[in-house]
């Protein structure tokens, strides 16, 4: 009865997904419907592990294509975005400029200033602790493996990435101690973790959730039609801003309150669904130009025409030295985000139980998906669980020859790093 009724559940699923029709989603969809939110906070969840495979095991898909001959299916536009990676942050550096302020602005939108501003006092100092506390528990909790040798295969295989992020523990319990509580400072100081290098973008989310309620104080008074001009102008700085990473978190922030408020208030999209072909073509148009911005590659680009594209625009689209992967992807989350903004059913299909069941448990995802990605995964894979044996012996010229150990049979064997300045890069 088990695999029937599971059927029968996943065929209902399907169906409200082809039912969640415009002729019924436009009229429920008044701009507040937030559920869809949630569903794209899993989706970014899930694009993070995909991502962190790729880097992992075939980082040959972060490269725009060969040097010769033809890319593989997963290289091409559009296919390569999940494996790529840079997306997943991204978009949760959206939703917390989304979330963070959707409620002060629809208080202040009803003139309950009183009320907008104690809610901003409430999460501002609520903000840091549920950011903080999990990490600090996922971080505890690496820690204890590492202590029992559960990193000793990732530090001894034969990926690069894993070598270098993985912790190799001291002997001394003391010094271990002293580790765990000095990482637990640095990660809320400068991002370092050496238990877990993924949470590096937790201190930079924390900061744009509060420049968000900065941001919220400084335009409560603020008429509406001035306050999205604020906005502009924030996202226009943080644009022409080549600091390291300033597109993925600040302009994502003040992103997500531009939207936030035009839901909060919609006179917008009132105008936009009283005009069904002309919000179409719109939500069409930015998710077409969005996922071509996307795909843009790591490494490579000159090698294929449609990021050879991207590449030449770059030079009038964008601030000299800046990191132009994570500048197209910002780009085209911001396209692609609009196009499902302007969509009442791609809302509705990202309200489904499905993508919401991954909507509420992203976090969780996120904090020990690095972990187990370094202990169990990379056990099966290497089919090795202590480590062990491990004989570090000379070559002709006395230089240390490190036996690292081989992929077992999953064919993951015969993905091959194309260079070794590429194998350093780090999840960034």
């Amino acid at each position: 009865m088990f695999p029937f009724s599971l059927l029968i559940s996943l065929w209902r699923s399907i169906l409200s997904l082809i039912g969640a029709g415009e002729s019924g989603s436009s009229a429920r969809d008044n701009g507040r419907n937030v559920k869809w939110l949630d569903g794209l906070r899993g989706i970014a969840s899930f694009l993070v592990i995909l991502t962190h495979l790729a880097r992992a095991w075939d980082y040959n898909l972060f490269s725009a294509g060969p040097a010769e001959g033809t890319p593989r299916i997963l290289q091409r536009p559009v296919l390569r975005i999940p494996w790529q990676g840079r997306i997943g942050v991204t978009i949760f550096a959206f939703l917390t400029g989304y979330v963070c302020a959707l409620k002060p602005l629809r208080l202040s939108g009803s003139g309950n200033y009183n009320a907008s501003f104690t809610s901003i006092a409430k999460s501002a100092f609520r903000r840091p602790p549920r950011l903080i506390l999990p990490a600090t528990i996922a971080l505890a909790c690496a820690w204890t493996v590492a202590q029992f040798g559960a990193f000793k295969v990732a530090t001894r295989s034969d990926v690069e990435w894993f070598r270098a992020a993985s912790v190799k523990v001291d002997p001394s319990w003391l010094k271990e101690i002293s580790r765990l509580f000095f990482t637990i400072l640095s990660t809320w100081t400068n991002g370092r973790n050496d238990y877990d290098d993924h949470q590096w973008a937790l201190l930079p989310l924390l900061k744009a959730s509060m420049l968000v309620y900065v941001l919220l104080v400084a335009t409560m008074y603020v008429k509406y039609p001035y306050r999205l001009a604020v906005y502009s102008g924030m996202i226009l700085y943080f644009h022409q801003n080549n600091a390291a990473n300033t597109e993925t978190f600040g302009q994502q922030a003040c992103y997500g309150m531009l939207l936030s408020d035009i839901a909060s208030n919609h006179p917008e999209q009132s105008y936009l669904s009283s005009r069904r072909w002309l919000r179409r073509a719109l939500c069409a148009t930015a998710i077409f130009f969005g996922l071509w911005a996307a795909s843009y590659p790591e490494h490579d680009p000159e090698r294929c025409g449609w990021s050879n594209i991207l590449l030449e625009g770059s030079k009038y689209m964008f601030p000299p030295g800046v990191n132009l992967g994570k500048r197209f992807t910002a780009l085209g989350v911001d396209l692609i985000i609009l196009g499902i903004f302007l969509s009442p059913t791609i809302k509705n299909i990202l309200s489904n139980r499905f993508f919401l069941w991954f909507g509420r448990n992203s976090f969780a995802v996120y904090l020990t998906h690095g972990t187990l990605l370094k202990t169990v995964l990379t056990w099966m894979v290497y089919g090795n669980i202590t480590g062990e044996p491990w004989v570090v012996t000379k070559n002709d010229k006395g230089e240390d020859v490190f036996p690292y150990f081989p992929r077992g049979s999953l064919g993951l064997e015969s993905l091959a790093f194309e260079s070794d300045s590429e194998k350093t890069q780090l999840p960034r």
